[in-house]
């Protein structure tokens, strides 16, 4: 599809912000539609919320739902197979409400300082909609007019990384930089930048991947204002995609369990053998026997969680992804502070990089795009 935002665009990120803490979270489904039968596969879509004490919340509603449903299903296998008092509709019970809180605070790539900033940009009781989509037509924002947001800002990312964002009101451009070129301060923004996502581009299949360690290095002192990776997108010499992702997925997810479920085994199975009468030996032989049993289900457990829950891309929308991601080549997706730096960008974006950055910016009617 091509579009006056610049050539056929490979991502397109359409922002919305509207006065009520609820009404994001009421448009999502209506507007995921809406904008599927106009041709933009949606790819994923993000609810910011704001509560009356300025506190923010991103979370996405599938997540969540899927995070509740996957935790009452291992939780209530796992109170099968042990039986005891609480049983497996017990096990299933407390699964549901600690998955679906999990996805809920968890399964989200931004710091607490890029929350706080977030919800200081955004009036109190006030939310906002972010939907990744593979297209971005122009014609998608007079659409939203029925929601009756506050803002409403459309970025079109093309293959060569050029962005240009558009603002509801005719629709106007807004803001535009040349694919590899570090774009210049927002003008949209009257209060500051808030968050910035930052696309790195490098030529090679695993090169943003082996570069992230050595970026990230700041010595002993561990930087909070350092950009998060949410996910690297890897591109073989044919053209088949692969998602990499540090802080989420599978194998994550499976090695948190691990511990978690392990060491919860490990206390409860020693508690278990020496108040059954074993003293020393049976509080450490039933704790280490136990936690070697709950260690292996938290191991399956967390690696079902990371599949259904914690991907950060499905192998369906990875294949909606292939004009970003051209063969033999990385893409990272980056998370920065909204004071990044130049250096920094530089930093993040070394020589012989195509970067972009689309910027999150705080107006007094709510949060735009620019770039």
């Amino acid at each position: 599809m091509r579009d006056r935002v610049g050539s056929a665009s490979a991502l397109g990120v359409l922002l919305l912000c509207f006065g009520g803490a609820k009404r994001a979270a009421q448009v999502r489904r209506p507007l995921s539609r809406q904008l599927e039968q106009q041709g933009s596969a949606v790819l994923d879509a993000a609810i910011i919320r704001v509560d009356g004490q300025g506190k923010a919340r991103v979370y996405d509603p599938q997540r969540t739902v899927a995070g509740a449903l996957t935790a009452a299903l291992t939780w209530g296998v796992f109170g099968l197979l042990t039986s005891g008092l609480i049983g497996p509709i017990g096990w299933a019970v407390i699964g549901a409400v600690c998955g679906g809180l999990f996805a809920y605070y968890r399964e989200q790539p931004l710091s607490g300082t890029q929350l706080r900033r977030i919800g200081e940009g955004m009036r109190p009781g006030s939310s906002a909609i972010v939907v990744f989509m593979k297209s971005a037509d122009e014609a998608l924002l007079p659409a939203t007019a029925a929601y009756e947001p506050m803002t409403a800002t459309l970025a079109a990312v093309s293959g060569e990384l050029s962005a240009r964002v558009l603002a509801a009101a005719g629709p106007t451009e807004v803001a535009a930089a040349p694919g590899g070129e570090l774009p210049a301060a927002a003008k949209s923004s009257d209060r500051g930048t808030l968050l910035n996502m930052l696309l790195v581009r490098l030529p090679g299949q695993h090169t943003v991947r082996e570069a992230l360690p050595k970026l990230a290095a700041t010595g002993k002192t561990p930087d909070p204002g350092l950009p998060q990776v949410e996910v690297v997108l890897e591109s073989d010499a044919r053209g088949g995609l692969h998602v990499h992702s540090p802080n989420f997925g599978v194998g994550f997810s499976a090695r948190s369990s691990l511990v978690s479920w392990g060491v919860l085994g490990l206390i409860l199975g020693g508690i278990g053998g020496l108040t059954g009468g074993g003293g020393i030996l049976g509080f450490l032989g039933g704790g280490l026997i136990t936690g070697i049993v709950w260690g292996a289900f938290g191991l399956l457990a967390g690696a079902l969680y990371g599949l259904f829950v914690g991907n950060v891309l499905s192998a369906r929308q990875l294949k909606k992804l292939h004009g970003l991601v051209p063969p033999n080549s990385s893409l990272a997706f980056l998370w920065a502070d909204g004071d990044l730096a130049n250096e920094a960008i530089d930093r993040w974006a070394p020589p012989g990089s195509q970067r972009t950055i689309v910027r999150f910016d705080s107006t007094s009617k709510g949060i735009v795009l620019s770039v």
